[in-house]
């Protein structure tokens, strides 16, 4: 009876561990989101930085 209890926590303790790797080792969800979020944010400004060139440039005219 013991050894058939041993076996049954042995088997309970590998299913716990493999599901800590799991998670660990797993890509989150919101990685997703973040890179979706940045790709918005850096096309934002590349258009900021494009408009400032262009004022830049349209002083550099005046003078």
């Amino acid at each position: 009876m013991t050894f058939i209890l041993s076996i049954i926590g042995f088997i309970g303790s590998v299913g716990f561990y493999l599901g800590v790797l799991r998670q660990v080792y797993s890509t989150p969800d919101n990685i997703q989101i973040q890179a979706s979020e940045l790709e918005r944010e850096n096309k934002h400004l590349k258009s900021q930085v494009q408009v400032l060139t262009q004022m830049v440039e349209e002083c550099n005219e005046d003078e």
